[in-house]
C-alpha cells in the first residue's frame, strides 16, 4: 500500500475512534480499630455488638430556607465555604479565582452542585438511631462568623457542636490551611449516655453535574484504589461496579474541577454511592463507618480529608494520597504532562496561552523536522519512479510473487523505502493524542483567551454571527468555527502540494482528509485546533522549501 493511502487511512481510523471515544454525545472491609478514650484512657477492647447491615441515611434532608438559617464563613485567598447551623453542613464552596462562565461578570464556580435543592454535604447520621436526627440537628460554635486564613497564618479550626441530651454529644471539627483547597474534618462522638453506643456512622456527599459539564466535558464519579482510577457515570452506577476499599480517593470530577473524599485510614470503612434522582442525575455518596462500639463517657473520633478546588497538578498533590493522580491523560500521560510544563513555561513570558501554544508547536515541528524532510522526500522519490512501478503492476499483476520481488527490486535499486513517507507522520499521532487530552482537561486553559473571538481555549471555535445551526453528528453550532474551517483550507492546500502517486483513488482519499479532519475538529477545543493549524503552515512551508529544492 502506498505510505499516503496508508497515513490516510491510519489517522482517518485513529480519528474515527478518539471522536467515538470522547465527542459521541454523550470484598467486606475490614473491621477499623477504634480509637476510643475514657476519660485520657485506652477503652476495653470488647467486640461489637452486632448490627443490622445494609442501612443508609436518608436520601433527601428536611427543606428549609438557607436564608433563615446562621452561617460561618469560613475561606482563605482560594475559596470561601459557607456551614450553617442546621446539621453543620456546608451549604457553599466557592472558588475565587474561576468563573462559571468567560463574562468577568460570571459569579464564581460553586462546587456544591446540590445547593438549590438542598442536598448539602456533610450530613452525619448514626444509622441505628435516626431518630435523633444529628444530620439535621442544631449546631452551635464559638467561632466568630467570619473566619479567613490569610497569607502566612497557621492552619485554623473550627468546631461545632451539637448534643441529644442524655444520649450522645457529637462535635465536628474543620481545619483549613492557607493556600490551599484542602480541607480536613474531624467526627468527635462522645456518649454521655449509661449504655453502650453499638452503632455506625455516616456521612452523606451530595454530587449533580457541574454548570459547565456537557457531553464533551463529563462529571463522573471516580475511585482510586492503588492509584488505578474507575470513572463511573451516574447512569451506569450499579453496585457491582463499585471498587472495593480501601480507596486512595474518591472524587466527583469533570474535566477541570473536583471534589474527593480522601479516607485517612486504611480499614474499617466504605464508601456507597447511589443515585436517589436519576433525571438530575443527583448521586448520594456515604461514607460508612463499620460498627463502633462506644461506651459510656467515652469517645471516639474519625478523621477524613476533603478537597474541593481545580485539577490543579500542584494543588491537588497538597492534599497527598496521590489526588494528583485525578488530573488523567490516558494513554500519553508521559508526553502530556511534560508538554503542559512546557506549554506553562511559556505562558510565563507571553502571558497569552494562544501564543504559548503557537510556540509549542513551533518546538514540537522543529524536533519531528528531520522526521517529516525524510517523509517528504521519500514521497519526492516515490512520485519520480512511480511510472515504472506501474509498468511492473501490468507486467506481473498474475504473478503475485514475482511482482513482489519485481517491486523490492526497484525499491532497493532508488533506495526508495516504501513506508518511509509513512511511519514518521504515524509517530505524531501520540503527540496529537496527547496533546487533545492536555488542551482538553488542563484548568489553566480554561477561559484563557487568544485573540479576536477566540476567547475560551478549551471551548470549540465559534464566531458569533447571530445564528446558529444544528448538524448532524456534531450538534448544535452557535456561530461559525473560523478557525476550524482556516485549518480544513491548509490541510487541503498541504495536500495538494505533497507530490502525488499518480493513483487517482488514492489522490481522492487524500482530498477528503481535509474534510473529515474539519468535520472531527469541529467540537474540539480551539487551543487544539490552533495547533493543527498552525502545524499545517509549517508543513506546508517546509514543503514549499523541498519541492522547490527537488525542481532545482
Amino acid at each position: 500500500m502506498d505510505s499516503k493511502a496508508f497515513l490516510a487511512i491510519a489517522l482517518s481510523f485513529a480519528l474515527f475512534l478518539l471522536w467515538q471515544f470522547y465527542f459521541a454525545p454523550a470484598q467486606p472491609p475490614q473491621t477499623e480499630r477504634k480509637q476510643a478514650t475514657q476519660q485520657g484512657e485506652t477503652a476495653p477492647k470488647t467486640a461489637p455488638a452486632p448490627v443490622p447491615q445494609g442501612i443508609l441515611p436518608p436520601a433527601d434532608q428536611p427543606k428549609v430556607d438557607l436564608a433563615t438559617l446562621k452561617t460561618w464563613t469560613i475561606g482563605d485567598s482560594l475559596f470561601k465555604m459557607q456551614v450553617v447551623e442546621q446539621g453543620a453542613r456546608e451549604s457553599s464552596f466557592t472558588l475565587n479565582n474561576f468563573r462559571e462562565k468567560v463574562d468577568p461578570n460570571s459569579p464564581p464556580i460553586q462546587m456544591i452542585s446540590t445547593r438549590e435543592t438542598l442536598h448539602l454535604p456533610l450530613a452525619v447520621d448514626l444509622l441505628h438511631h435516626q431518630d435523633w436526627q444529628l444530620s439535621t440537628r442544631p449546631y452551635t460554635s464559638n467561632s466568630p462568623t467570619q473566619v479567613k486564613v490569610g497569607d502566612g497564618e497557621p492552619s485554623k479550626n473550627v468546631s461545632f457542636e451539637t448534643e441529644v441530651p442524655g444520649k450522645v454529644h457529637l462535635t465536628k471539627i474543620f481545619t483549613v490551611s492557607t493556600d490551599s483547597y484542602v480541607t480536613d474534618l474531624e467526627l468527635v462522638i462522645r456518649n454521655i449516655s449509661a449504655e453502650r453506643l453499638v452503632d455506625q456512622v455516616g456521612i452523606s456527599f451530595y454530587f449533580k453535574p457541574y454548570a459547565d459539564s456537557n457531553s464533551y466535558n463529563l462529571s463522573q464519579l471516580t475511585f482510586s484504589t492503588k492509584r488505578s482510577l474507575k470513572n463511573i457515570q451516574a447512569k451506569d452506577l450499579k453496585p457491582e461496579e463499585i471498587p472495593k476499599p480501601p480507596y486512595d480517593w474518591v472524587g466527583y470530577e469533570n474535566n477541570y474541577f473536583i471534589q474527593a473524599i480522601i479516607p485517612l485510614s486504611e480499614s474499617g470503612y466504605q464508601i456507597v454511592p447511589r443515585v436517589i434522582h436519576p433525571e438530575t442525575e443527583l448521586i448520594q455518596a456515604v461514607y460508612l463507618t463499620d460498627p463502633i462500639d462506644v461506651g459510656p463517657n467515652e469517645t471516639m473520633s474519625l478523621k477524613l480529608r476533603l478537597y474541593a478546588g481545580p485539577k490543579q497538578i500542584e494543588r491537588l498533590a497538597q492534599a497527598g494520597h496521590n489526588l494528583q493522580d485525578a488530573v488523567d491523560y490516558g494513554w500519553f500521560s508521559f508526553l502530556a504532562r511534560p508538554l503542559l510544563v512546557v506549554l506553562k513555561w511559556f505562558y510565563s513570558f507571553t502571558h497569552n496561552y494562544g501564543v504559548a501554544i503557537i510556540l509549542l508547536t513551533v518546538i514540537i515541528k522543529l524536533i519531528f523536522w528531520p522526521l517529516t524532510h525524510k517523509s517528504y522526500v521519500s514521497m519526492q522519490r516515490m512520485k519520480k519512479i512511480q511510472p515504472k512501478i506501474a509498468q511492473i503492476r501490468e507486467k506481473y499483476k498474475d504473478d503475485r510473487e514475482k511482482l513482489n520481488q519485481e517491486l523490492m527490486m526497484v525499491y532497493k535499486t532508488y533506495k526508495v523505502n516504501p513506508m518511509g513517507g509513512c511511519l514518521p507522520m504515524v509517530l505524531q499521532i501520540p503527540v496529537f493524542f496527547a496533546l487533545y487530552r492536555m488542551l482538553n482537561a488542563a484548568v489553566d486553559l480554561r477561559h484563557q483567551p487568544f485573540m479576536l473571538w477566540i476567547n475560551d481555549l478549551t471551548a470549540p471555535d465559534r464566531l458569533n454571527v447571530g445564528f446558529s445551526i444544528d448538524l448532524p453528528m456534531v450538534g448544535h453550532l452557535d456561530g461559525i468555527p473560523v478557525l476550524t474551517i482556516l485549518m480544513g483550507i491548509s490541510m487541503f492546500i498541504q495536500q495538494k502540494m505533497t507530490p502525488s502517486t499518480g493513483d487517482p483513488r488514492q489522490e481522492k482519499i487524500m482530498l477528503i482528509m481535509p474534510v473529515m479532519f474539519t468535520f472531527f475538529f469541529i467540537n474540539f477545543p480551539s487551543g487544539l485546533v490552533l495547533y493543527w493549524f498552525i502545524n499545517n503552515i509549517l508543513s506546508i512551508a517546509q514543503q514549499y522549501w523541498i519541492n522547490r529544492h527537488a525542481a532545482a
